[in-house]
């Protein structure tokens, strides 16, 4: 198992008013669970490049996120693009899944 905490001082100064972003590898899978928002969104977006370099398949699990706010839903629309990499493949799968691809489509569209 692999645990990602980000920004340790920011999550140190929010310990006690709100959950921080945690990402845990359990039987391939990452699961996410805390708050998606401007303050843990780039950190996703970089964890999941730096595994798109080391592994040609990312499965992401949303069922532990309590919040994902207008700048989380961005951080997936950029996580979701790095599909498009040759021999890149992005699942994400949980509550909220199809709200995420939608709006994916929706702004590919456009």
């Amino acid at each position: 198992m692999t645990y990602l905490q980000c920004n340790n001082k920011q999550i140190l100064i929010f310990k006690y008013s709100i959950m921080s972003l945690t990402i845990k590898r359990t039987q391939g899978i990452y699961q996410l669970s805390g708050i998606l928002n401007a303050t843990t969104s780039n950190c996703l977006v970089n964890h999941i490049n730096f595994l798109l370099d080391e592994e040609a398949e990312v499965n992401i699990n949303i069922d532990g996120l309590k919040l994902i706010d207008q700048n989380g839903v961005a951080a997936f629309m950029t996580i979701m693009s790095y599909s498009l990499r040759p021999d890149k493949n992005i699942y994400i799968s949980g509550n909220g899944y199809k709200d995420i691809y939608n709006e994916y489509r929706y702004r590919s569209i456009a």
